[in-house]
């Protein structure tokens, strides 16, 4: 099982390998995007996700939202800048809280964006405290998504939106494409992916109704593709590395892996991108 301090560790570690694939000093993202017909490039298809879920979220410039999960502050930064909703963005490292404050000065939007080193799971905000809760790929970290769920739902007000864009395995995966798709999931400090079945109910049984599911495999489909390539040239600076290093930190070599298996696993349908929006009763 993984602890906070891993996958902490493992943002820490792989932030290099973002840095140099995703243009992460530009596009401020950890995520896949979102590709549709106004997206011209991998920059725009990375900022295109915040304008597509806030939009689903109907989020306005009187909302309090919660980032969770919030990397380096891309999102919260951009709903700040181009809402001027409030946010507060949460993550389990320090080292991408201290950055994400930062580039929320250097933003300007430090009035409306700020950062705490906080769990998801047990926030210690006051309840019915915010009206937007928002994570993008952050929630598959939780080895229990239901402790997620039902922590979003006290820190709501009533009526409030949960807001998500993650991974979601098919069910009654056995033999190799479990293998597989588990083999993935560790190498980014996930204990294991859920079922989109077994999301819903656990959403129900956390007091959300209105619950709506968008299939969005199709969207990130470029950025899957994208990552795969970036394999190859993973597997070569790895191989240097390991060559000058004779003591790496085994997490670079799993991260390079996974942009292998997460394509792979794709393409065989073991899982799709879902978005996933619901309101608190």
């Amino acid at each position: 099982m993984f602890s906070q301090k891993d996958i902490a560790r493992y943002y820490d570690l792989s932030e290099s390998q973002y840095r140099f694939f995703w243009n992460l000093d530009k596009s401020l993202s950890l995520h896949y995007g979102y590709w549709d017909d106004s997206t011209k490039n991998f920059h725009e298809a990375l900022l295109n996700i915040n304008k597509v879920l806030s939009a689903k979220a109907a989020i306005s410039k009187d909302d309090k939202v919660l980032d969770a999960g919030c990397g380096i502050g891309g999102s919260s930064i951009w709903l700040a800048k181009n809402i001027g909703c409030s946010v507060t963005g949460i993550s389990l490292s320090e080292k991408q809280v201290n950055k994400a404050n930062a580039l929320a000065a250097r933003e300007g939007v430090e009035h409306l964006a700020g950062f705490e080193q906080k769990d998801f799971t047990a926030t210690g905000f006051p309840s019915d405290s915010f009206d937007v809760v928002w994570a993008i790929e952050s929630v598959c970290h939780a080895t229990d998504k239901s402790a997620f769920l039902k922590e979003a739902s006290r820190i709501l007000k009533k009526g409030g939106r949960l807001i998500m864009a993650d991974f979601f395995k098919k069910e009654n995966l056995d033999g190799k494409d479990a293998q597989q798709v588990q083999q993935w999931a560790h190498g980014w400090a996930v204990e294991d992916f859920s079922t989109k079945e077994e999301f819903e109910k656990q959403l129900q049984q956390a007091g959300f109704s209105d619950i709506r599911t968008e299939d969005a495999s199709h969207a990130i489909m470029h950025s899957a593709k994208k990552l795969y390539r970036s394999y190859f040239i993973g597997r070569v600076l790895g191989f240097l590395y390991r060559f000058i290093n004779r003591n790496p930190a085994p997490q670079g070599k799993k991260n390079i892996d996974t942009a292998w298996l997460q394509y792979k696993t794709l393409k065989k349908n073991l899982w799709k991108y879902l978005i996933i929006s619901a309101e608190k009763n």
